[in-house]
Order: structure tokens, then C-alpha cells, then sequence
């Protein structure tokens, strides 16, 4: 496929990097109007979605309920407004895929969803499907995105463009053991970020504490749900059961962190309850079971060992409800995108909601973008190293200092040294802007908890970061000797201050 591709055919059209629900979505939202699809995979996957779109999608919740869990597990980093705009449009998302051709029970998987839209999709001749292939580089000229360069494989294409809607998902995969179904390691980001675009909260991670421990650094992606602690006990390898009373994730990912730092292990059992008529009743129990005895664990015979493990990026491509950044020409819309829907933390079913919703929110802003003139980059050649050499290095710093639990000294005592490969290197570049979002959010709040600031500071301030902002704070540490200490507060004033008020725009 790639040999034949005519880039000069793809001229002008919307480029969507990524093709999880969130890209597909937006595409099939475009309608007869041509675009292209850039895949990493040359077989996309779901990634780590709800288990019932049904229930993901609000069918048995009103507008109000749903709002209300959002702002409070959202700690006040929620913006109320597009809150508002995002639930008001819940009881029409079963409808808004419909129109889309895409027809759903409400106990279908997110993975019945994304091959529902793939399957869709494949039917559109207006849409093509570049993969395997990476974006590589977005070409901006006079402060506007006019194109992008791919990798794939055995050459590097450039397509000019006005519009590039990034739906690539997060960075979670930076972390050891991430439910993340693919690499997810922030490569859209890092190549947005070297075009100079804005981050916000990059340091508020989801960290799911009931990933099933396989013992070692990889994942399988099965996890049980916080909600399915109603059907079992959590206890340690001391016989100390830990308490599930209020099922706060990020609490119950705190305390199970704590104790494998203690070196006990924890687990889940559920033996009890397992029966024929609970797993009929419960498909998502089933499922969860079905996907445990296909790692070789078996919930109806044995506990299971669990430990959390990070499986959403809150933060993201700061923009507003419709997707728009900091640079004209580039939307996103996904994991990778931060419109303020989630604040510090995640409410069930909130990341495929969103997916939903605002994919139509962001076509429809591509649509009514004003047209503008094309530019030529097919002579752009970014660099076509390797640029995740650092992986390695990265995920033991993150396992290191951005667990569930932080602390200032345990970031600066890994920051350093990815801190002198950034230039080259993503996976070292998304590290750096996530450890310094983490140093800066001097509090407690969220999914992000700092044991040597564990109170909740007093206003709710949401961090916006570039790379030429950490690339000076860095610089700030290092003349401190990588120890600084009445800096830090000048510092955080500078990535608190440019937050810029996206609201006027929707």
C-alpha cells in the first residue's frame, strides 16, 4: 500500500493520527470529505476501554448524576462548563453513532465499538488509511500548521496540510506495566511538543489499582474493576485486609503501592461469589474472568495478585471542548487531550464518554475552518533515527519517582539524567515534562499525591507547560545543583501563570 500511496492526491486533507475510537469517530464525524488515517499498527486495537458502552455511555445514568461524580472525583480541577457541554450530550451518543452508521446493544465491549467503527470505516473510499506509519514531525510556518511528515518504514512521506487532528492516545505505556494495549508511549505528544504546542497537568495520571501482577514489567491489560470490590475481599500476604469502604481508586492504589514498597504482596479474591448466575448476571465480570484464565490465573479457584498499575493520561494537549490547541491547524481529541472534562482524577466510564462526544465536537470545528492557502514541505526531512532509545531508562525512572506516591527528591534524583537526552530522544522528552508537571503541582489533589505535600493546596490551578518551558526550568534546577529550594515557588508561579482561558473560543 505504501508504495502506491500519492501524497499529492492527499493534498489538503485533514490528517488523524491514531486510529482508536477517538480518531475513527472523528472521521466517520467528517462525513463524505476526504481525510487520511495514520495508524502505528497496520492492525489497530481498542486500547484499555470500558467493558459496557452502555454503561460508559450514561444509558441507565441521568445528566446531573453523571455531572455531579464528574466535578467531585474531578477535585475541583473540572471545568464546570464543559462538564455541562460533554453530559448534555450523553443521552444522544448512542444517536450521534447511529447516524454514523454504527449500531450498538448497550452490553456491547469498547472492543465490539472499535471494530464496529473499523469495520465502517474500511466501507468510506473519501478515507485513507496510512499503516503502519508514525508521524514524525508537523511542519509549522508562521505559527500554523501547514503539514506533517510520516515514517513509514522504508521512506518518509510529506502530505501538506492545514489540519492534523492528534488522537494517538497518552504516554501511560512510559510507565512499567501500563494497561495499555500497544506502546502508548507519547510519541504524538513528544512530536507536538517539539512544535511548541502547550501541555496541561501532564503530571495527573490514573493509576488503576486492580492490574493483575504477572510479575514482571509487561502487562496483559487484565485488570478488575474498582466496583467489583463489592464481590470480594483485598488483603496482603500478612493476612491484613485493606479497606475498600469509600472505593477511592487513587486511595486504594496508594495504599496496595505502599505495601509492595514494604514488599508484601497483595491479593483479590473473589472465590466466594463466582458462581454460573453471577457471571450470567454480570458480563463484565465475566469477562474480566474469561481474560484471567486466558493469562493463566484461575478467579474462581485462587486469589488473584494485583498492583496498580497506570492506565489513563488525565493531562494531555491542553484545548478547549472542540479540540482546539495552542496552535492553530492542530486539534486533539482522546487520551491525549486535555479539555478539563476529567480534572484531577477519572470518573467511570468518563474516558470513552468523552472519545464520543468530542470527537463530534472537534469534526465539527475542522469542518468550519476557514480555508487557507497550502504550503509545499515536501522538502522537510526530520531526523529518521530511532527516537525511544531511552524507554529503558524512562520506564525505571518513572517506576522510581511517579508511582502512585511522589516526592520532590525522588524526581530530581532521576530528572537529571533523562533531562540530557531530551533534545533527541521522545520517550526522554515526555519523561522530563511529566517529572517537572509533578515537581511544580506542589500538593495533593486527584489521582496525584505527593507524600512530602499530601494536603490539597488552596486554589485549584491547573498547570499548562511547553517544551521551552521545561526546558528553562531545567536549566533553573541545574544551576542549583539539581537541589533547589525557595526556586521552586518561583518556578511554579511561571507554569501556573500562562493559563490560558480556552472557554471564549467554544
Amino acid at each position: 500500500m505504501m508504495h502506491s500511496l500519492d501524497t499529492h492526491a492527499l493534498r489538503g486533507q485533514p490528517v488523524i493520527v491514531g486510529a482508536g475510537v477517538a480518531g475513527l469517530l472523528t472521521a466517520l464525524h467528517l462525513g463524505d470529505r476526504p481525510c487520511v488515517i495514520v495508524s502505528a499498527a497496520e492492525k489497530p486495537g481498542a486500547g484499555v476501554l470500558a467493558s459496557g458502552v452502555g454503561k460508559a455511555l450514561g444509558r441507565d445514568e441521568t445528566i446531573a448524576d453523571r455531572a455531579t461524580k464528574t466535578l467531585t472525583s474531578g477535585a475541583g480541577l473540572a471545568s464546570p462548563e464543559v462538564v455541562q457541554r460533554i453530559t448534555n450530550a450523553m443521552p444522544h451518543a448512542f444517536e450521534s453513532l447511529a447516524r454514523v452508521g454504527v449500531a450498538l446493544d448497550t452490553h456491547d465491549s469498547g472492543a465490539a465499538l472499535h471494530a464496529a467503527l473499523l469495520a465502517k470505516l474500511r466501507d468510506r473510499p473519501n478515507v485513507t488509511i496510512v499503516a503502519p506509519a508514525m508521524l514524525r514531525r508537523l511542519t509549522i510556518i508562521d505559527g500554523h500548521v501547514r503539514g506533517v511528515s510520516l515514517d513509514v518504514g522504508e521512506r518518509l512521506l510529506a502530505i501538506d496540510t492545514n489540519i492534523v487532528i492528534l488522537a494517538c492516545g497518552g504516554a501511560c505505556g512510559l510507565f512499567p506495566g501500563a494497561l495499555t494495549q500497544g506502546p502508548g508511549i507519547g510519541a504524538g505528544m513528544a512530536v507536538a511538543a517539539r512544535a511548541g504546542v502547550d501541555f496541561s497537568d501532564l503530571e495527573l495520571i490514573y493509576f488503576h489499582p486492580l492490574a493483575l501482577d504477572e510479575g514482571d514489567a509487561c502487562s496483559s491489560g487484565v485488570y478488575a474493576p474498582v466496583e467489583f470490590c463489592n464481590y470480594g475481599v483485598l488483603f496482603d500476604d500478612a493476612g491484613c485486609r485493606l479497606s475498600v469502604d469509600q472505593l477511592d481508586p487513587g486511595l486504594l492504589a496508594r495504599d496496595i503501592a505502599v505495601r509492595r514498597a514494604q514488599g508484601r504482596a497483595v491479593f483479590f479474591d473473589i472465590t466466594r461469589v463466582l458462581n454460573k448466575d453471577v457471571l450470567k448476571r454480570d458480563p463484565a465480570l465475566n469477562t474480566m474472568v474469561q481474560r484471567c484464565l486466558a493469562q493463566g490465573f484461575d478467579p474462581q479457584k485462587q486469589a488473584l495478585p494485583v498492583r496498580p498499575a497506570a492506565a489513563f493520561q488525565i493531562g494531555g494537549i491542553k484545548v478547549d471542548a472542540a479540540g482546539r490547541s495552542s496552535i492553530p491547524g492542530l486539534w486533539a481529541c482522546g487520551e491525549i487531550a486535555c479539555t478539563g472534562f476529567h480534572g484531577a482524577s477519572i470518573s467511570a466510564g468518563n474516558p470513552l464518554l468523552e472519545a464520543v462526544v468530542c470527537s463530534g465536537f472537534v469534526a465539527e470545528s475542522v469542518l468550519g475552518a476557514p480555508s487557507s492557502p497550502l504550503c509545499d514541505v515536501s522538502g522537510v526531512r526530520p531526523d529518521r533515527a530511532p527516537l525511544h532509545r531511552q524507554l529503558p531508562a524512562v520506564r525505571k525512572a518513572f517506576r522510581n519517582a511517579l508511582g502512585p506516591i511522589r516526592n520532590r527528591a525522588g524526581v530530581l534524583r532521576e530528572l537529571d539524567a533523562l533531562s540530557r537526552c531530551s533534545g533527541y530522544d521522545d520517550a526522554a522528552l515526555m519523561g522530563c515534562l511529566t517529572m517537572i508537571s509533578a515537581l511544580m503541582r506542589q500538593e495533593s489533589r486527584g489521582a496525584h499525591y505527593r507524600s512530602d505535600f499530601q494536603k490539597r493546596g488552596a486554589a485549584a490551578r491547573h498547570s499548562v507547560l511547553t517544551e521551552a518551558d521545561m526546558r528553562s526550568i531545567v536549566r533553573t534546577i541545574g544551576r542549583n545543583h539539581f537541589g533547589p529550594t525557595s526556586g521552586d515557588a518561583h518556578m511554579l508561579d511561571g507554569v501556573f501563570a500562562r493559563d490560558v482561558d480556552f472557554a471564549s473560543r467554544l
